[in-house]
């Protein structure tokens, strides 16, 4: 049987998974860096911890390589910018739609709630977040209809993206140098 550290077998399930979440949470910031690249620096950095779990255990290993973001930004600095982070601007474009569909739907349920209250048999129209939404709340059903666009949600969205992915590094750099005239005494 095979033991060398880097050996899945040689590694108890809770280190495998401590050097998974790791390894993950690296190439999470690692993401300005192209792909092969990531792959390789991943790779050797599997390798690395690997070889320190069979020496000093999975944790001793983890914390000697410190914390993945400073461990990324290392690696970072040695590589060129220039590239956005895409998934960056995705997850937040996501956080942000998760909680704009949040803030409907409790909008939507107060106000159903207000029908029953109030007991209005006929059909109500209002508007959230630029989104025209009609209620209807009747003993054996409640219903919601949505129409229409919320163009400022969508503008928020889309500048929550380009801050998040860092659009900007797609735009040419113009590197100003100082020239400095040589001074004469």
């Amino acid at each position: 049987m095979n033991t060398e550290p880097d050996d899945p077998a040689a590694l108890s399930l809770t280190d495998r998974w401590r050097r998974f979440w790791y390894l993950q949470t690296v190439a999470l910031w690692l993401d300005p860096i192209p792909r092969r690249r990531r792959k390789d620096v991943l790779r050797e950095l599997k390798a690395n911890l690997g070889v320190a779990a069979g020496r000093d255990g999975m944790s001793a290993a983890i914390s000697d390589h410190g914390r993945p973001r400073a461990l990324a930004r290392q690696y970072l600095d040695a590589e060129p910018h220039g590239r956005p982070t895409w998934h960056h601007g995705a997850a937040a474009v996501s956080v942000a739609l998760v909680a704009w569909l949040f803030a409907c739907a409790i909008y939507v349920f107060g106000s159903l709630n207000t029908l029953l209250g109030a007991g209005l048999a006929e059909p109500v129209r209002i508007s959230f977040l630029g989104v025209q939404i009609t209620t209807e709340a009747h003993d054996a059903y409640l219903g919601a209809t949505f129409t229409g666009i919320s163009w400022g949600s969508l503008i928020a969205f889309a500048l929550i993206f380009v801050l998040a992915s860092r659009l900007w590094r797609l735009l040419p750099r113009h590197q100003h140098r100082r020239t400095t005239a040589p001074v004469s005494r």
